[in-house]
C-alpha cells in the first residue's frame, strides 16, 4: 500500500473517532438541558421573612413537588402594600401546576415575582410553605448556554465525522489506485564473445 494511502486512512479513522465522541458529548450536554439546580441557583429560601429584591431580575418562585398547587399560597409585600406575584394556574386536579412538566425533578415553578416591574427594595414574603427564589435571566441564560453548546457539539461531531469517511474513502481509493513503487532491478548481460 503506497503510504499516501496509509496516511489517508489513519487521518480518517481519527477524524471519525473524533467525531462520533464530540457528538456523543454534545448530545450529553443537550439531555442536561433543564436540570437546574434549584438550591445551587437560590437566592432566597424560607416560608416567611424579608428578602432584598435589586429590581433588575425576575425571582422565578420554586417549591418541592410534594406540595400541591391549589393549597399554595404566598404574598409579598413592603411598605407600600402587598404586591401581585404571577402564580402559574393549576392542573384540573389541583396538584401541580400547569407548566409542570418542563420543571426540575423534585421541584414545581410555581410563579414569579418581579414580573411587573416591582420596585427594588426590602420585601416580606409570607408562603404557606418553604420557598426557593431563582433568578430567571440568569437561570434561563445558562440553560440557553447548555442547549447551544449541545447543539454545536452535535453539529460539529457530525461534520467531523463527516470529514473522517471522506479521508476514509480517499485513503481506500489512493490504496487501490497507488503501488508502491517498486526498486529497479538491473539485468546483466553475458558477456559476449
Amino acid at each position: 500500500m503506497h503510504v499516501a494511502g496509509k496516511v489517508f486512512l489513519g487521518l480518517g479513522a481519527v477524524l471519525l473517532v473524533l467525531g462520533i465522541v464530540m457528538a456523543g458529548l454534545g448530545g450529553s450536554a443537550l439531555e442536561d438541558v433543564g436540570d437546574v439546580d434549584v438550591e445551587g441557583k437560590t437566592v432566597w429560601n424560607g416560608q416567611e421573612g424579608v428578602f432584598s429584591y435589586d429590581g433588575k431580575d425576575t425571582l422565578m418562585v420554586f417549591v418541592p413537588d410534594t406540595v400541591r398547587c391549589d393549597e399554595f399560597t404566598i404574598t409579598f409585600s413592603n411598605e407600600s402594600g402587598t404586591t401581585e406575584s404571577r402564580m402559574d394556574a393549576c392542573t384540573e386536579d389541583g396538584s401541580a401546576p400547569e407548566g409542570y412538566a418542563d420543571d426540575p425533578d423534585g421541584w414545581y415553578h410555581m410563579g414569579t415575582f418581579g414580573w411587573a416591574g416591582e420596585a427594588a427594595g426590602d420585601y416580606t414574603l409570607n408562603a404557606s410553605t418553604e420557598v426557593n427564589l431563582l433568578p430567571m435571566w440568569e437561570v434561563l441564560g445558562e440553560e440557553l448556554g447548555e442547549a447551544a453548546g449541545g447543539i454545536m457539539g452535535i453539529i460539529g461531531g457530525v461534520g467531523l465525522s463527516g470529514c473522517g469517511v471522506c479521508f476514509l474513502l480517499l485513503g481506500g481509493i489512493l490504496a487501490i489506485a497507488l503501488n508502491d513503487p517498486k526498486e529497479a532491478t538491473q539485468m546483466q548481460q553475458p558477456p559476449s564473445v
